[in-house]
């Protein structure tokens, strides 16, 4: 198995900003891309801050059933879990306390589903709308029952001081203008990636990925060859390998081929 895994090469999209524009389009070229990439054999993975449930019919579209979630925090390969990392309980609860303190509604996200701190944030609504998640249900206490993989804390940047130093054991990415993925610290999406591709004997230098914004740096730094779209983040053009064209002229078909994969 790992003999045959040494030569397998394997790419890794995030979908906001790279696979899906605005909310729910994806360029054809990008989805006929995707079906060469997989007709010539390479594994595909879709890599996301995004939850299993959060997808909507994506990975159907895209005929993609393996899964970097919640910026590393679960991984599926071909429909199986095969890693986790919850976010610990006891920070947690000192989060929620100090959010609530301070009138910041969480958002904790666990495998299937989530739940709100308060109901009906306009900001929550609004956000999520916009990526067409639906919005959790108002559950108080979900982190107390649920296993949480990531929270979302709702507080603009001259709020965020409250956090971003006071625990140890949890990393902030701002994703939003009013909002912020709360992971284990050190977790991102190359740490899903690389539990995974150690485990199954993959090489290095045979992963891809492409990705656009902040949570997406870790990721391209760390694969074999990290290919920014041509719509992202200054700052994730220049940690990228590789800069392709905008998602919407066509950037993954052209990425993909100017790798040599399809």
């Amino acid at each position: 198995m790992v003999k045959q895994m040494e030569d397998q090469k394997v790419v890794f999209f995030d979908i906001d900003g790279t696979l899906l524009h605005e909310g729910s389009y994806i360029p054809p070229s990008t989805i006929a891309a995707i079906q060469t990439l997989q007709q010539n054999g390479v594994e595909t993975f879709i890599a996301t801050g995004r939850g299993p449930a959060m997808m909507s019919d994506i990975p159907e579209r895209l005929g993609i059933d393996s899964l970097v979630c919640y910026n590393g925090q679960i991984v599926v390969h071909k429909g199986e879990v095969v890693y986790q990392n919850t976010l610990p309980k006891d920070a947690l609860n000192r989060l929620t306390t100090q959010a609530s303190t301070h009138d910041h509604t969480l958002v904790y996200l666990g495998q299937h589903r989530g739940g709100a701190t308060k109901e009906h944030d306009t900001v929550v609504e609004q956000s999520l709308s916009e990526l067409e998640i639906p919005v959790p249900t108002f559950e108080p206490n979900f982190h107390i029952a649920e296993d949480v993989y990531q929270t979302l804390l709702y507080c603009t940047p001259e709020d965020e001081h409250h956090y971003v130093d006071a625990y140890g054991e949890f990393d902030f990415i701002r994703w939003h203008p009013h909002a912020m993925d709360v992971i284990n610290r050190g977790a991102s999406k190359a740490d899903g990636i690389r539990h995974f591709i150690e485990t199954n004997g993959y090489r290095l230098e045979n992963t891809y990925a492409f990705g656009d914004a902040l949570n997406d740096l870790a990721m391209l730094q760390y694969v074999g060859t990290g290919i920014a779209m041509g719509n992202a983040r200054s700052e994730t053009k220049a940690v990228a390998d590789f800069i392709t064209k905008p998602i919407l002229e066509d950037g993954i078909e052209y990425g993909l081929k100017a790798m040599k994969l399809i």
